[in-house]
């Protein structure tokens, strides 16, 4: 996470944050004390939905950890016993760990996929990049991908692989993916407006992702639901958060616990949980993951040190992971006085700033 001092009201760095552009961005800041301040632009964005793209993978991490701690699934257990298909590895398969863990040898995305996928994220391209990419056409992707991948215990962050750990808590479980997620983590969770789909009107329609330059892009669709493909909320990522700092359901809390203890080092402080990444080397790392779909974003932070927590939600590139670093440093006090008296406010116009760099799954 960048680190930087210096917060001020919310409502005015919410609205620092959302520039110029028109694409709706919102945050919630929890204070040491548990309390939550939302803020948003335009305000009723508060409500809305956004694509989470890789925050998807955190709670794919979630879901394995509360499998694990059910005794469901075997940490261990090779991806092709799992799946019940033989990929051609170079080697031995890679464990359900070892997937979780980016350790796999597999690459982000299929490599036929990378330009397109770059072209989109960069603002060169509006059109979908798996456009024409079938279930057939995936397998071959993936057959290919497997045959490439190095297992040799290195950090390589893969979509790919974090998509196949998806795919085999399902077959080793006998539940559809969206299924399994809805009943044993977001469901426990209260996480009742978070999911896979993409309705085309009433409530719950997900906000359009845009690019830089304000030009609407395609939604996330691709082979790998588990990785990158979910919707969510403020008010559904704030109980995430609420669950790790305590008390969580009974359900999910020991399942919560195993997904955010080291499972990988990557160095002295920054350790890997099933699929979430931990900051810092003291007793209680910093939570996190980030996200971005085409245009979309998403920062996921808990401080179990201090009880703090900040979620932010874009549609189209912002620099949302500076935005939570900021409060996350900042004096607890001085922060928390501000988000008590924005509470009540209404999130003024943004300015005419903005600075943004776009990002892939």
């Amino acid at each position: 996470m960048q680190r930087s001092e210096g917060f001020g009201d919310p409502a005015t760095e919410l609205a620092t944050l959302a520039g110029s552009a028109e694409a709706s961005v919102a945050a919630a800041l929890r204070g040491s004390s548990g309390e939550w301040t939302q803020v948003a632009y335009p305000v009723e964005a508060t409500r809305a939905r956004f694509e989470i793209g890789s925050v998807s993978k955190a709670l794919t991490g979630s879901l394995f950890g509360v499998l694990l701690a059910a005794g469901d699934v075997d940490a261990e257990q090779p991806i092709d016993d799992a799946r019940g298909e033989r990929l051609p590895w170079r080697g031995a398969a890679p464990t359900l760990l070892d997937l979780a863990t980016h350790s796999s040898g597999l690459p982000n995305t299929p490599r036929r996929l990378v330009r397109r996928e770059l072209a989109t994220a960069l603002g060169f391209s509006v059109k979908d990049p798996w456009r024409g990419v079938d279930d057939d056409h995936y397998r071959e992707l993936l057959s290919a991908s497997a045959g490439r991948a190095r297992r040799d215990g290195r950090f390589r962050y893969s979509s790919m692989g974090v998509g196949l750990l998806g795919d085999a808590l399902a077959a080793v479980t006998g539940v559809p993916f969206a299924e399994l997620m809805r009943e044993r983590l977001l469901d426990p969770l209260g996480m009742t407006r978070t999911g896979l789909d993409r309705p085309t009107a009433g409530p719950d329609v997900v906000e359009r992702p845009t690019n830089g330059k304000g030009v609407g892009l395609p939604y996330l669709k691709d082979a790998m639901p588990a990785a990158g493909m979910y919707a969510s909320t403020l008010d559904d990522l704030q109980r995430l958060a609420d669950a790790f700092l305590g008390p969580a359901p009974a359900e999910v809390a020991e399942g919560l616990r195993l997904a955010v203890i080291p499972h990988h080092r990557l160095k002295d402080d920054l350790q890997l949980g099933l699929c979430w990444f931990l900051v810092g080397s003291g007793p209680a790392p910093v939570i996190e993951h980030t996200g971005g779909t085409w245009g979309s974003q998403a920062q996921f932070t808990v401080q179990p040190g201090t009880g703090r927590a900040v979620v932010a939600l874009t549609a189209t590139p912002r620099r949302i992971d500076s935005f939570a670093a900021r409060y996350l440093a900042a004096g607890a006090s001085a922060v928390e006085s501000r988000a008590d008296e924005a509470a009540e406010a209404h999130t003024p116009e943004p300015p005419e700033a903005t600075a943004a760099s776009p990002r892939t799954p």
